[in-house]
């Protein structure tokens, strides 16, 4: 209560932040031509391992959805010198185990192991690399395991919505493909994946990454001798998408669901484009943050629904925002008016200077916070890699958030977040969604 005398010494003002120190770096092109980023930081003897290989799902041809992804399941079943049990073994002795995953432009192989092991582990990835197994024998159960995922992701809401907004913004791009049919994964042989890997994999393709506390010079020592005169093929790039400017309604029909799965979005400029940070902290105050603008207003206040989230998602020369929302069906329309209104409530009004120092502050801390652990660096060091960026972005970057002002958030939304140039797409009961969603344009159905 103001002006209550409770005895307590007044409240400290908020001194300036301080800058994140930048870990130290040290990149080298090893003479076999694969690339490596090490970063010291942390006092536990520790390193954090990954191999970046540039094959993903934007490399596939057409019919190949998926392949990717069992790629990555051969990929576990081990090396020419270690079978699968070998392999785990091995690393299973230096405290850690593999970790396989990848986008639409990598594959990466991660591990985690105790320091003195951190030459040892980086000959054991690039060994993988180099030469996996692709034991025949296992294709058949690597395939019905993917089919298993895929019938479950079909049936999910949220991959529905995902899939039906991708194929939406990336028309005839391999970018819109993510869904795979059951019956085109069953033609695929353990052949095809090695084809794939050993057309798209080679020394000059893959990047080492390291962070933690260990020893560089062995790392790298292991990383030349594991490399060498590993060759790679010529490989043509892909092609960047057509970015269209119309706006999209699309409706997949889920009868009888008691939720409607929203996703709201489009294209954006990529990471290394003038305006890229103040985007993030525009999406930040609008959806991307617990305090965002559009989650209090359907979560806090409406109660349309628990975990809506906006995000910016990037690939190399492309980007997109993206609203995300599960709401209860009854009140689909009212929370896509609440959206809509939100992002057109940003561009009708400049934000208040309160406002956008709270969440500048956000997104500066949230970098920070990620970057004190050895995985939140390695997923920077990828991000550099992917959008060619230099390590003079991560020295500014904190500077370059906390300079954006409400003029330049303003700006920025009324640029890019264009309603006309919306895509929403809306997974939901036909017979109370479908003829709502006519007002916000023509509707795509499936």
């Amino acid at each position: 209560m103001t002006g209550v005398d409770t005895g307590l010494p007044p409240r400290p003002s908020l001194g300036s932040p301080r800058p994140a120190a930048l870990a130290s770096r040290r990149r080298e092109v090893l003479p076999s031509g694969m690339k490596t980023a090490l970063v010291q930081s942390g006092g536990v003897p520790v390193v954090a391992l990954r191999l970046v290989v540039e094959a993903g799902s934007a490399h596939l041809q057409p019919g190949q959805i998926w392949l990717d992804r069992l790629m990555h399941d051969f990929l576990r079943e081990g090396s020419a010198t270690h079978d699968r049990a070998q392999f785990a073994d091995a690393l299973a002795t230096m405290g850690s185990s593999l970790d396989v995953d990848g986008d639409e432009h990598t594959t990466v192989l991660r591990t985690q192991v105790l320091a003195e092991h951190a030459a040892e582990a980086t000959a054991l990835l690039i060994g993988l690399a180099r030469a996996p197994r692709f034991p025949v024998e296992e294709t058949a159960r690597l395939i019905s395991d993917q089919q298993r995922w895929a019938e479950i992701a079909s049936q999910e809401p949220q991959w529905r919505a995902h899939a039906a907004f991708r194929a939406s913004l990336y028309r005839g791009h391999p970018y819109g493909a993510v869904l795979p049919s059951g019956s085109t994964m069953a033609s695929f042989t353990a052949s095809d994946v090695r084809a794939f890997w050993e057309r798209h994999t080679g020394a000059d393709r893959a990047t080492l990454m390291a962070a933690g506390k260990f020893d560089a010079d062995a790392v790298i020592e292991a990383a030349s001798r594991a490399s060498d005169s590993w060759q790679s093929p010529a490989v043509a790039s892909v092609a960047g998408p057509v970015v269209r400017g119309e706006r999209i309604v699309r409706f997949v029909p889920r009868p009888g669901s008691e939720q409607t799965t929203l996703r709201v979005g489009l294209p954006v400029p990529a990471p290394g484009h003038g305006d890229y940070i103040a985007l993030e902290v525009a999406n930040a105050l609008l959806g991307g943050s617990f305090s965002s603008r559009i989650t209090q207003n359907i979560r806090e206040q409406k109660g349309y629904t628990y975990s809506p989230s906006s995000q910016i998602s990037t690939r190399p020369r492309d980007a997109y925002w993206v609203e995300s929302a599960d709401v209860t069906t009854p009140v689909t329309m009212p929370a896509l008016n609440e959206i809509l209104g939100e992002i057109d409530r940003l561009r009708a009004e400049q934000p208040s200077d309160e406002e956008v120092m709270g969440i500048t502050n956000y997104v500066a801390g949230l970098s920070a916070i990620r970057s004190a652990t050895l995985s939140g660096l390695l997923d920077h060091l990828e991000f550099l890699a992917q959008h060619g960026l230099t390590d003079a972005y991560s020295a500014g970057y904190e500077a370059a958030v906390r300079s954006v002002t409400a003029a330049e958030i303003w700006r920025v939304t009324r640029d890019y977040l264009r309603p006309e140039r919306l895509t929403i797409v809306a997974v939901g009961d036909p017979a109370e969604v479908r003829s709502g969603l006519e007002q916000y344009g023509a509707v795509i159905e499936g």
